[in-house]
Order: structure tokens, then C-alpha cells, then sequence
């Protein structure tokens, strides 16, 4: 939930009715949202306020939302509990559960499964799809009586922007945009809260780079940021930025990529967004490298080791170790290069991502091809396919490697194809319609 941290002094305004609405309503949500983890601050800032204006209307008002952050903070101790029992119905069963199960419509619930969803991303896909299906289940089960239909539509719309970026991610961009459409449906009968409409444009924004709608993400980026400063939470800012940095890096221009990347990573709070910062951390690197500052993308990797062992978790780790490998192979490491990107590859193929599999395949090809290694290439070109045929590249991004593994056999690979085949399969995971025209016949 995008939420700013609660700030004491502006705890006792609110309750003197000294702010805005728009301010009123921000520390509502963050009152809500935090109430666990922030109770010692919150409740004397509230009873100071309520003692500061005795019998005013405020008061009753303040005890009401006090009620309703317990209930809330005791639905959340229920979460785990819930997605227990919920783990264990049969998989096919589960939505069917959700919705004839009434302690199952718990506001906590669904936003729990919503970041939950957005968690496990980018490491388990078919899971994260799951749980944005049940966060929907269970934000259309909730009772008005309990949260007010607007409040409803927000958490609708938050479930709706999970299935949404999960779509994204599978890079199925057309139902991606249906599920958005959905999703503003919701906000447009929501809240109001700019919170809650920012964050779908920022995931909306993430949409438009992969259809390659630059343009139009601009734009959306520049709305989502002025909203974020307008509340002044520069964590969100910050987040902001990065998604410029990587928008910047989709239109080949990567000076302005890092360069809105280490704006973006200067106002993050880690402790806000651990994984967050660290794969922004990596698109830096990444970015240093490709731009070819080489020795200060390989200095920053060294340093961030450490964060990413304990902090990473698996897939941003092989994405490192691919890194790894890429930096010293054009630093003229060769053995530790190789090493690095045979470790990767063989934890990509176990994880079922098959497009990282085989551009960190096409990686290690060049390394052969630049030890002169034919007997290895040969082998590398003919563990291919089996693989991947199994995994989830579609016809098109085969017929590529199918060109690769010809190019070996006939001593044809050059690193011009070598090139073309890599920008073919980063293009073409997001266009599956796109065919690959090989010069390896030219």
C-alpha cells in the first residue's frame, strides 16, 4: 500500500482540525495503514489532541478512527491464519472458497495478497497471478456496511492493478491493459484519494514502456511524481524517478537512465522497499556497464554483494551473478566470467525463465567464440533447444536460437549475430509477434 510514514506534529494538528482536507484524508490512510507498527506515537498524539478540544465534534471522530485502526491491526494478526487455511483447499477450489467463506472478506486480507503479489513478482510468477485472482475475490466480497463503497472501489482498484502488472510481467500487454481499464473504472467510483490514482499510474506507466508507448509513459511519470511531491513523501518521489531511469533505458538513451536512477536512489528508504532499492541498484550497474563506464559499475557490484546475499533473493541474485560475469568477461577475467555465467544459466534454466536462460547462453557463447572454444560452443549450442522448447520462449524467439545453433554448426557465429539475436530476444519478449530476420544467409 503506498502510504507516508505518520508524523507526530502533524498528528496534533489533525487533531485540532488545523489541516486540509487532502491532508486530513493522508493521515486517515496513513493512520489506518501503519496503526500496527506506529501505536505508541499515534494514540498519545490523538488523546492529546481529543483533551486539547473537549467537547468538540472532533473528538467522537477520533475515537471512532482509534476503533477502526484496532480492528484493523487485529484483522492483520489474523492474515497469516487466513492464508493458511486458504494454502491448504485444493488449488482449483480456492475461489470458490473465498467467496462462500465469509471470514475470508477481510480488508487486511486483500491487501495483504496484493503486496504479496507485488513481492513475489519477480520471482514466482504463476503464484504472484494467484494471489492478485483472490485479492480480487476479496475486495469484491467485502461488505459496504463495514468500509463504505469508495473505500471498496480503492481496494478493488489496487486488486485489479495487481492482476494488471502480473498480466505485464507474463507479457500478455493487451489483457494487461483491459485490467487497468478495470482498475480506473474502480478508482473513478474511489475515494478520490491522488494516493491511490498515482499508483496506478505508475504501474500503467510500466505497461506503456513495454508497448513501447515512451511518450505517453513521460507523461504519466511526470503526473505520478508531481503527485507524490505534493505530499511530500520523497520515498515515493524517489520511486518515481527510478521508473523514469528505466523508461529512459527502454528508449536506448542510458546517460539520462542512470542519471534518473541515482536521483531515484538518493530518496529511497530502503527499509520502505528492500527489494525495490536493491534491483534499482542493479539496473544502475547494468545501465554502467552497457553505457561503458565499466569500472564503476564492477566497484559498486563488489560493494553491494553483501546486501544482496541477505536481502535479494534468488532470482535478483542470478541477475547479479549474470552481471558478474558480463563485467569480467569485458574486463578480460575469462575463467571467472565463464564461471559466473554458467552458474547463472544453470539457475535461470531450474527457475523455468527461459528468455534469461538463453540471452545468458548467448553470453557465454561469446566467451567461447572470443577463446576460439568450438567444441564448446558446439555443446552449449546443442543444449539449447531442448531446454528452452520446454520453457517459455515462443516460435519466433526458437526460430532465433534455431539460427544461433545453425550458425555453430556451419563455424558461421560471428559476434554481429551474435548482437542480433541478443537485441531480437530483449525486443521480442514483449512483442511475440515479432519475427527475427537472421544476415546469416546475407
Amino acid at each position: 500500500m503506498t502510504v507516508s510514514h505518520v508524523d507526530p506534529a502533524e498528528l496534533a494538528k489533525f487533531a485540532r482540525g488545523n489541516l486540509n482536507s487532502r491532508d486530513n484524508r493522508r493521515i486517515v490512510r496513513g493512520l489506518l495503514a501503519t496503526w500496527r507498527g506506529s501505536r505508541n506515537e499515534i494514540e498519545p498524539a490523538l488523546s492529546g489532541g481529543e483533551e486539547a478540544v473537549p467537547g468538540s465534534e472532533l473528538a467522537p471522530g477520533l475515537a471512532g478512527l482509534l476503533e477502526r485502526a484496532r480492528r484493523l491491526a487485529r484483522d492483520r494478526e489474523r492474515v497469516p491464519e487466513l492464508w493458511g487455511r486458504l494454502d491448504a483447499v485444493p488449488r482449483p477450489e480456492r475461489r470458490s472458497a473465498l467467496r462462500s467463506d465469509p471470514s475470508f472478506r477481510s480488508w487486511a486480507f486483500g491487501e495483504w495478497l496484493i503486496e504479496e503479489c507485488h513481492r513475489l513478482l519477480e520471482s514466482d510468477t504463476v503464484r504472484a497471478e494467484d494471489l492478485a485472482d483472490f485479492a480480487v475475490a476479496v475486495a469484491e466480497g467485502l461488505d459496504s456496511r463495514d468500509h463504505g463503497e469508495p473505500l471498496i472501489n480503492d481496494l478493488k482498484a489496487r486488486a485489479w492493478c495487481a492482476v494488471g502488472e502480473v498480466l505485464r510481467v507474463l507479457s500478455d500487454l493487451r489483457s494487461s491493459d483491459e485490467a487497468f481499464e478495470i482498475a480506473e473504472s474502480f478508482i473513478g467510483e474511489g475515494t478520490g484519494d491522488a494516493l491511490e490514482e498515482a499508483r496506478l499510474l505508475e504501474l500503467k506507466a510500466a505497461l506503456r514502456r513495454d508497448q513501447q508507448r515512451l511518450r505517453e509513459a513521460h507523461r504519466l511519470l511526470d503526473e505520478v511524481i508531481a503527485i507524490y511531491r505534493q505530499y511530500r513523501d520523497f520515498h515515493l518521489v524517489g520511486r518515481g524517478f527510478l521508473q523514469k531511469g528505466r523508461l529512459c533505458a527502454a528508449g536506448n538513451d542510458l546517460e539520462s537512465a542512470v542519471r534518473w536512477l541515482r536521483k531515484g536512489l538518493g530518496l529511497l528508504d530502503p527499509a520502505r522497499e528492500r527489494h525495490l532499492e536493491l534491483a534499482a541498484r542493479h539496473s544502475l550497474m547494468l545501465y554502467l556497464h552497457e553505457s561503458g563506464h565499466l569500472q564503476e559499475a564492477w566497484f559498486l557490484l563488489k560493494a553491494s554483494r553483501p546486501e544482496f546475499r541477505d536481502h535479494g533473493g534468488e532470482l535478483l541474485g542470478l541477475r547479479l551473478r549474470w552481471l558478474e560475469g558480463k563485467i569480467q568477461h569485458a574486463q578480460g577475467d575469462l575463467a571467472e566470467a565463464e564461471k559466473a555465467l554458467v552458474e547463472a544459466r544453470a539457475g535461470f534454466i531450474a527457475q523455468g525463465i527461459g528468455w534469461s536462460a538463453a540471452s545468458v547462453s548467448l553470453d557465454l557463447a561469446g566467451l567461447y567464440a572470443d577463446q576460439r572454444r568450438p567444441a564448446e560452443m558446439r555443446k552449449l549450442a546443442e543444449e539449447m533447444l531442448p531446454i528452452f522448447q520446454s520453457r517459455d520462449l515462443h516460435r519466433e524467439a526458437i526460430a532465433a536460437l534455431l539460427v544461433f545453433q545453425q550458425a555453430v554448426r556451419m563455424e558461421k557465429l560471428s559476434a554481429g549475430l551474435l548482437e542480433e539475436i541478443r537485441s531480437y530476444l530483449k525486443r521480442a519478449r514483449r512483442d511475440y509477434k515479432l519475427r527475427f530476420e537472421s544476415s546469416l544467409d546475407g
